[in-house]
């Protein structure tokens, strides 16, 4: 089907991991990239920055996981991966650019920071996939144990 990936052989619902990657990858570019370069680091305006940052790649990952039917996870965390090439882009610029130099464990850990983030949003939102069942709804079917008598 076209509408599913094959990624660390698992599959990936495209229609779980694209607006799950576009709430996180449009927010880091509107906020992050637009409003981080126009604000002085070290401000309280900087820090809401860093927060809505951080929220963005949360809701990202719970919004694919909460799509996905399976693999929530592995959705999650896919949603980090355009946001991590942003910041590598970002970084680089920085770099060699006028200003500051970034340091060395700039990169690395703002893609550990994404990646856990979107994690924590795809536990969140496939928490809030989980469908409770009651021991009385008729609608679920009955299993028999492996063990006893058959």
């Amino acid at each position: 089907m076209r509408s599913l990936l094959r990624v660390f052989g698992r599959t990936v619902e495209r229609r779980a991991f694209l607006p799950g990657a576009i709430v996180s990858t449009g927010t880091a570019l509107v906020v992050g990239v637009a409003g981080g370069s126009l604000i002085a680091e070290q401000t309280p305006a900087a820090y809401a920055v860093n927060g809505l940052l951080f929220g963005s790649l949360i809701m990202g990952g719970a919004v694919a996981a909460f799509r996905a039917r399976e693999n929530h996870l592995l959705c999650a965390i896919l949603t980090s991966g355009p946001v991590m090439v942003l910041a590598v882009v970002v970084q680089i610029i920085r770099r060699f650019g006028p200003g500051e130099a970034v340091g060395a464990l700039g990169l690395p850990l703002v893609m550990l920071l994404s990646a856990s983030l979107a994690s924590l949003g795809g536990v969140l939102g496939a928490m809030g996939r989980q469908r409770r069942r009651s021991l009385l709804d008729p609608r679920q079917t009955r299993r028999r144990g492996t063990s006893g008598s058959g």
